[in-house]
């Protein structure tokens, strides 16, 4: 199974379900944090993949903003791929989608751990942070289109 993802900005028809797969892997974020989340499309971006059935499987929450050492940094604290038989090449789906959008930043962060709450996941103290999470340098050769 490789192809037929869609990976798309997350329609708000499919929040709920999102928050299912958000649940999996950080059980303790709440539905009121991830609301907030979803109200506040101006600060963050929702990246959804769906496979080709149309369930959701993907998900990516992310920001772009100057980091002190970095430099132009998008911080992904959510990124979760979520499949019994496919999880390898959704992860590789959703991360080269991400890439693509990441256009102008010099790195990438992925959080080792996904945030507990809102309130870490908005931390300027934890974006400022260059220790945690996985940190991949951005090529700077343009980006083609964006799907």
């Amino acid at each position: 199974m490789t192809s037929g993802y869609c990976v798309r900005l997350l329609h708000m028809d499919d929040a709920l379900h999102a928050y299912s797969l958000i649940q999996v892997a950080a059980p303790c974020f709440s539905a009121d944090d991830w609301a907030q989340v979803v109200a506040s499309a101006d600060q963050w971006t929702l990246v959804s993949l769906k496979d080709p059935a149309g369930y959701l499987r993907g998900l990516a929450v992310y920001r772009i903003g100057t980091h002190p050492i970095a430099g132009r940094l998008m911080d992904v604290p959510i990124f979760v791929a979520a499949s019994v038989i496919d999880d390898v090449t959704i992860a590789d789906v959703l991360f080269t989608s991400l890439r693509k959008r990441s256009a102008g930043c010099n790195f990438m962060r992925f959080w080792a751990r996904c945030p507990s709450d809102l309130t870490e996941m908005e931390s300027k103290g934890r974006f400022r942070r260059w220790d945690h999470g996985l940190m991949v340098r951005v090529d700077q050769k343009p980006s083609p289109a964006l799907p």
